[in-house]
């Protein structure tokens, strides 16, 4: 049985603490062809022609077994992970607690994080994505879908409550193993309350954050590799800078890499 989602609570911790958890929302059957499809693309293969473009992290070089493996645009080279990301389960609640009358897809990551016993491995640093994509100008947000059950101990979320109502506080270093908040380099305003929260999601729920929500992860320590799609979606009140490169522009009229999951294409504007 479904657990019941109560959309005005989602709605209220979306606004209020710049994040917002669910419940599964994507059938067990697909989360099982997803997490085979992952893996695969994570070895190097695709079913579409396309190579995954696999992002690999410079201090991780030469030290063994890469435990953070992070992948670009999965979708490209999977059918799987493309239906996935096209769930309409998850994009008509995720138009419920945002009010929007049209959903893109404008990127996507797969994150899978190995497990490990070694405390800075694997961490991503405090950062918020907001600065990552200066060229939107309006709603954007991240969509993390979780393919495995994230317990506190297989590397959740971490998010600072109510960090959205600080505003863009500028780039930051993704790959800081240090999550000391006393270490992020951020600009915080002096008296600010910090307090964290851990994104505890069950396979097939999902973690959705506003663009200026500051957020981490540490290390994988459960036996279970860590697998999630961090979806980047614009809504229908966002616009892209028009000084913005021709490449992104074209992005977005590519049905593949970034499709209209809700609503009406007509709806967003370029």
């Amino acid at each position: 049985m479904r657990d019941v989602i109560d959309v005005e609570v989602l709605r209220r911790h979306y606004r209020d603490d710049g994040f917002c958890l669910t419940p599964p929302v994507v059938p067990q059957d697909l989360l099982d062809e997803s997490t085979a499809a992952a893996e695969a693309v994570a070895a190097g293969e695709s079913d579409t022609g396309m190579a995954p473009k696999l992002r690999e992290r410079e201090r991780e070089r030469g030290d063994g077994p890469q435990r953070l493996v992070k992948i670009a645009e999965p979708h490209n080279c999977s059918h799987v992970l493309r239906r996935l990301v096209m769930h309409p389960g998850v994009w008509s609640l995720v138009a419920a607690v945002t009010g929007a009358r049209a959903l893109q897809v404008w990127a996507v990551d797969l994150f899978i994080k190995r497990p490990t016993d070694e405390a800075p491995v694997g961490n991503i640093g405090w950062h918020q994505d907001g600065p990552f994509a200066p060229y939107w100008h309006g709603d954007i947000f991240t969509v993390w879908l979780a393919l495995s059950a994230v317990s506190a101990d297989a590397s959740p979320l971490r998010y600072v409550p109510g960090s959205q109502r600080l505003g863009p506080l500028g780039r930051a270093d993704l790959f800081q193993t240090d999550l000391d908040p006393e270490r992020t380099g951020l600009a915080l305003p002096e008296g600010f309350h910090w307090s964290e929260a851990a994104a505890v999601v069950p396979a097939g729920g999902f973690a959705m954050h506003h663009r200026d929500m500051l957020h981490a992860s540490g290390p994988n320590r459960s036996a279970e590799s860590r697998r999630s799609l961090a979806i980047r979606v614009r809504t229908d009140r966002c616009v892209m800078d028009a000084d913005a490169d021709t490449e992104r522009f074209v992005r977005l009229r590519d049905e593949v890499l970034a499709p209209v999951v809700h609503g009406d294409a007509g709806l967003l504007a370029m």
